[in-house]
C-alpha cells in the first residue's frame, strides 16, 4: 500500500445515514507479519490469532475480509508453483508443521462469521527489499528470483517479475487460477504493485516483444500499461470461463492522473503520485472494458488536504465508475498522526462515501490499526458508523439470479430474546441459487420497507436458518420478515411476516339493541364491544351478523371477533335484541248486492246477483300503507279494492302491507267465478231431478230462487 504525504487541514463533518448496502473491508497484511501471522507461533497459535482478527473485523461491523496471501512470489497455502511464505515458518519454502492451510481456514473462519473473502494478491512483486535478498531463511532455492532470475526487473530496491515478458503474465495467471480452481474464494484482490517508480531498465523485453507501440517515451508508457492490460484482461476471462461468480478487483493508488479536465483526471497537484503515469496503469480502461469487478483506490489523504483533498478526489471516483463498484480504500494508519488529529476524521470520509451515487463502499489499512484504536476512532466505527447492519452490494453484471425465498417462517419467544426460524435453504447445484446467507428484517409496520436500511435487523452467519433477536424489550412489538442472499448477495423475495406478540386479545361483549328501519338495519361491532383488549394493541373488530332484517325480529346471538396487530384473534358472543313488528294483514270480502246464489260468500255469478266484490285490507297492527297485486278486473285504491270479472275462472288476489319498521307481510283470498249467463237475460242452472243424467236448462231471473232452494246449482253442469 502506498503512502502519502502529510499536511495538516480542518476537517469538515459530514453526516450521512447507514446504507442498507455497503462493502466494508479490512486489509490484512501478512507482508513483514504486519497484521498477521507470527512466524514464531505455533499452528494453533497462528489459527486462534487469525480467528481473533475475524472476530474484530465483525465486531466492528465489517462484512468483508481481504487477506493476503502472496505478498512476493509466496504462498500462504501449499501451492506446486511457488514456496511457503517466510511470514508463516520463518523459512520460506518449509511447510507448517504440523501441517495446516492457512487459507482454506481463513475461508473456513470467514463463512462462519459471514465475512465475504478475497485473497489479496501481489501481482509483480519478488523481493520487497533487495537488502535481505540473502538473508537466510528469507528466499528460498524454489523462489522465482532464484528459478527465473531473466524474469526479473529491479526497480530501486524493489525486485519484480517483469510485466513485460509473456511468460511473466502466464506465470502470475497460473498461480492465480491455481488458487480459484482449489479454493472457494468470492474474489481475488490485486493491490497497488504494477511498475514501482523510478527508472525501469526493460528495454529487452520491449525489443522482444514491442506490439508495434513506438521506440519514444510515450510509445514506451503505452506499452508498459498494455502490459498490464494484457495481465488484467486475462485474468478477468480466465477467472469468468471457470467460475463467474469470483469476483476480480484492483486496488491501485488513489490518484489516476492529475488533470483540470475531469475526462483525464482528477484535480490534484501534478507532483502527487499518478498511477497511469507512474505504475502505467490504466484503470479507468480497465473499468470502462468491464475488465474488473470493482476498484478500490487507496485515497489516503484527509478531507481539505493541499493538493490531494479526500473530498476532491472522491466524487472524480463516483463520477468514473463506469457502472462497476468503487470501493475507496482509506488509510486507517494515518490516524493520530499530522492532520489526522480528528477522531471523527475516518467517520467523515465514510459519510462523504455514502453521499456518493456510485460508492459501494470502503476498505480499511489495515487490521492493526484498527485494533490500536488511535483516538478512539475505531469504537466511534463500532457505535456509530457501522452500528447497524450492511449487505454486500450485488453485482448485477455478473448474475441476476435470485434464490428462492425462504418458507415457513416462525417465531417464538426464547429466553431474552424473538426467535426467529424458517425451513432450510433447499439443496441446488446451481452455485448462484446456493443461499449463503439471509437477511433479517424488523419493523413497526406490517408492510415491511425491505429498503430501507433500518428495517435490516441482521444477516445470518452462513445459511443457518435461526436468528434471535435480543433487541425487542418488553412491551416492544415488531413484524419480522427474512429473505435468502446468495454468494453474490442478490436477494429473494421476502418470507411470510410474523410478529414477536404472542398473546392473543382478550374479547368482552355487551348486549345491544337495534331497530329495524325500511326493514333493515345495521349493526357497528363496536356497539357490542364491551372494552376488548390487547397488549399491542387491537386492529380489527368483526361481527358474525351485521345486517338483520325483518327476520331476525327478537333475540340473537352475535360472535364478536377481534384481531391484533400480530393478526391473533379471540371472539366472544353478544345479544342482538333486534326491535320491530311484522304486520298481521287480513282481507274481508263484501258485496253490495246480497241476493243469495248458493256459490258461497267469496263467489260471483256472472249473470245473477252481485257482479263485483269489495275486498277490504286490514291491519292489526296498523300497518303504514297496502299494495294489491294487479289484476284483470281489480280497481285498488289503499286498503279498498273492487273486484268485477268478466269470465269465469279462479282469481286469487294479494295484499302486501308494509309495518312502520318497513317489515312485509301478505294476505291473500280467492274469489271463484262462475259463468251463468244464458243469453237473452236468462240464468243458466244444473238441474238434477234425482233420477238419471242432469242437465243444463235456462230460466229466468224470477225463476232462480226456486231452483236454489231445490238443491239446483247455479251454472252449467260441467
Amino acid at each position: 500500500m502506498l503512502v502519502a504525504a502529510l499536511t495538516p487541514v480542518a476537517h469538515a463533518d459530514v453526516q450521512e445515514a447507514s446504507p442498507k448496502r455497503e462493502l466494508r473491508g479490512v486489509w490484512i497484511s501478512t507482508h513483514l507479519s504486519l497484521d498477521w501471522p507470527n512466524r514464531t507461533q505455533t499452528p494453533v497459535q497462528q489459527r486462534d490469532a487469525l480467528a481473533a482478527i475475524l472476530d474484530h473485523n465483525v465486531a466492528t461491523g465489517m462484512n468483508a475480509a481481504f487477506l493476503q496471501v502472496r505478498s512476493q512470489s509466496d504462498a500462504m497455502y501449499p501451492s506446486d508453483l511457488e514456496p511457503w511464505s517466510y511470514y508463516l515458518t520463518n523459512n520460506q519454502g518449509s511447510a507448517p508443521a504440523p501441517s495446516w492451510d492457512p487459507l482454506q481456514f481463513a475461508i473456513d473462519e470467514s463463512r462462519k462469521r459471514g465475512l465475504e473473502f478475497h485473497a489479496w494478491i501481489n501481482p509483480y512483486r519478488a523481493v520487497a527489499n533487495t537488502a535481505t535478498e540473502n538473508t537466510p531463511g528469507q528466499y528460498a532455492a524454489t523462489h522465482v528470483s532464484r528459478t527465473h532470475p531473466e524474469w526479473m526487473l529491479t526497480v530501486g530496491t524493489v525486485k519484480i517479475l517483469n510485466p513485460g515478458l509473456a511468460a511473466v503474465r502466464d506465470h502470475v495467471t497460473n498461480v492465480i487460477m491455481d488458487i480459484v480452481n482449489c479454493y472457494d474464494v468470492d474474489g481475488i484482490h490485486f493491490d497497488d504493485y504494477f511498475y514501482p517508480a523510478g527508472t525501469i531498465a526493460d528495454d529487452a523485453a520491449y525489443a522482444l516483444d514491442p506490439r508495434g507501440f513506438p521506440a519514444t517515451t510515450a510509445g514506451r508508457a503505452d506499452w508498459r500499461r498494455d502490459n498490464i492490460n494484457l495481465l488484467i484482461a486475462g485474468v478477468n476471462a480466465r477467472i469468468r470461463a471457470v467460475k463467474p461468480w469470483v469476483k476480480f478487483g484492483v486496488s491501485p493508488s488513489g490518484i489516476y492522473r492529475s488533470s483540470t479536465d475531469p475526462a483525464v483526471g482528477s484535480p490534484t497537484s501534478a507532483g502527487a503520485n499518478q498511477h497511469f503515469v507512474t505504475n502505467f496503469a490504466d484503470t479507468r480502461t480497465w473499468l470502462r472494458e468491464g475488465w474488473v469487478d470493482y476498484l478500490a483506490p487507496q485515497v489516503y489523504w484527509y478531507i481539505g488536504q493541499t493538493g490531494s483533498d479526500y473530498k476532491l478526489l472522491v466524487p472524480w471516483w463516483n463520477e468514473n465508475s463506469f457502472g462497476r463498484h468503487m470501493y475507496i480504500g482509506l488509510a486507517d494508519y494515518k490516524m493520530n498522526t499530522a492532520g489526522w488529529l480528528d477522531p471523527k476524521q475516518i467517520a467523515n470520509q465514510i459519510a462523504l462515501n455514502r453521499a456518493q451515487t456510485h460508492i459501494a463502499g470502503q476498505i480499511h489499512f489495515r487490521h492493526a490499526f484498527l485494533a490500536a484504536d488511535p483516538l478512539g476512532y475505531r469504537t466511534d466505527l463500532r457505535q456509530n458508523v457501522y452500528n447497524r447492519p450492511a449487505l454486500i452490494p450485488p453485482m448485477p453484471w455478473k448474475s441476476e439470479i435470485r434464490p428462492p425465498a425462504p418458507a415457513n417462517l416462525a417465531a417464538s419467544a426464547g429466553e431474552n430474546a424473538v426467535v426467529l426460524a424458517w425451513a432450510p435453504a433447499a439443496d441446488t447445484r446451481d452455485e448462484l441459487e446456493k443461499v449463503r446467507q439471509f437477511a433479517v428484517y424488523r419493523s413497526p409496520e406490517r408492510a415491511i420497507d425491505l429498503e430501507a436500511a433500518q428495517n435490516l435487523l441482521g444477516v445470518t452467519h452462513g445459511a443457518v436458518n435461526a436468528f434471535a433477536d435480543t433487541g425487542a424489550g418488553p412491551g416492544q412489538y415488531y413484524y419480522y420478515t427474512v429473505t435468502a442472499l446468495n454468494r453474490l448477495s442478490q436477494e429473494s423475495a421476502p418470507a411470510n411476516v410474523v410478529s414477536n406478540d404472542f398473546e392473543a386479545p382478550v374479547v368482552r361483549t355487551r348486549d345491544a339493541a337495534l331497530t329495524l328501519a325500511g326493514g333493515t338495519a345495521t349493526l357497528q361491532p363496536a356497539a357490542i364491544d364491551g372494552g376488548s383488549s390487547d397488549n399491542w394493541g387491537i386492529e380489527s373488530l368483526a361481527a358474525s351478523q351485521t345486517t338483520f332484517s325483518c327476520s331476525d325480529i327478537g333475540a340473537r346471538r352475535v360472535v364478536l371477533t377481534a384481531v391484533d396487530k400480530a393478526g391473533l384473534s379471540a371472539s366472544a358472543e353478544a345479544t342482538v335484541n333486534v326491535l320491530g313488528r311484522v304486520p298481521q294483514p287480513s282481507i274481508t270480502v263484501g258485496r253490495l248486492d246480497a241476493t243469495p246464489t248458493g256459490a258461497g260468500a267469496n263467489t260471483i255469478v256472472l249473470g245473477y246477483g252481485a257482479q263485483s266484490l269489495i275486498l277490504t285490507a286490514a291491519d292489526a297492527g296498523a300497518g303504514t300503507g297496502f299494495a294489491w297485486t294487479a289484476a284483470a278486473g281489480l280497481a285498488a285504491n289503499g286498503a279498498a279494492a273492487t273486484f268485477t270479472p268478466t269470465a269465469a275462472g279462479t282469481y286469487a288476489f294479494t295484499v302486501q302491507a308494509t309495518g312502520e319498521n318497513g317489515c312485509p307481510a301478505v294476505a291473500s283470498v280467492t274469489v271463484p267465478v262462475i259463468d251463468a249467463r244464458c243469453g237473452d237475460g236468462k240464468v243458466a242452472v244444473c238441474h238434477k231431478p234425482g233420477k238419471g243424467k242432469d242437465w243444463n236448462v235456462c230460466v229466468a231471473p224470477s225463476a232462480v230462487q226456486a231452483f236454489i232452494n231445490r238443491g239446483e246449482t247455479l251454472g252449467t253442469c260441467n
